[in-house]
């Protein structure tokens, strides 16, 4: 059988502004300055741990630091995802296609786990996804292709049968590091041309043009 894995943000679910939204709202409480919503499409893709260090001043990018605005944000960021977080146009027709024509669908996220599991709940209960994957403690985050080879080893699928879906360089290098087909999309949180210099095998600009490449 053939697996599509997805990525989250940027690529099922529209989260930008929530997630923006939640850091400002912390950077604040803190006494940092905040950042307009365009900025955060640069500083998310690589887990809440590096969007946290990416929003904060260079001075004050401490461990401590960053420790103690991560607990804020997960607590505030879960009390708000509802506010306008939403799935692209065009995403649960495509994940309906999909699962109505045999193939298996997965979900690898850099957001971590305990953040993924409610999201899916609550925007695609009807959707029978077949693994659903955030970032865990002790796991390496994307690119480290490691939540990919779980998703391969965990469903029973070759390389040569999987196609990896998302819309940052984070994803095109995840897909090329664990040998998959790297698909870019680019209605996502980065360009065209980053996704391109990353290795990706398609680009696509709507969801249903992935079927015509699978």
């Amino acid at each position: 059988m053939k697996l599509i894995i997805f990525d989250l943000d940027g690529t099922l679910l529209d989260t930008l502004q929530d997630l923006g939204d939640s850091c400002n709202a912390i950077l604040q409480q803190y006494g940092y300055p905040v950042h307009p919503l365009e900025a955060y499409k640069k500083f998310v893709g690589n887990g809440v741990r590096t969007l946290i260090e990416r929003a904060l001043p260079e001075n004050a990018r401490t461990d401590e630091t960053i420790s103690s605005l991560l607990t804020a944000f997960k607590t505030y960021y879960e009390e708000k995802t509802i506010a306008h977080t939403h799935p692209y146009a065009g995403i649960i027709p495509l994940l309906n296609t999909l699962k109505s024509s045999g193939y298996l669908i997965s979900i690898a996220s850099n957001k971590y786990h305990e953040a993924v599991l409610p999201l899916i709940g609550q925007y695609f209960p009807d959707i029978p996804f077949d693994l659903v994957l955030g970032h865990r403690a002790g796991h390496p985050p994307k690119p480290d292709p490691a939540i990919v080879i779980d998703t391969l080893h965990t469903l029973n699928v070759r390389k040569e049968d999987c196609y990896y879906v998302g819309d940052s360089s984070v994803d095109m290098d995840t897909a090329v590091h664990a040998g998959v087909t790297a698909i870019g999309v680019t209605w996502g949180f980065r360009d065209e041309e980053e996704l391109r210099q990353h290795g990706a095998d398609h680009l696509i600009h709507q969801p249903h043009e992935l079927l015509a490449i699978l």
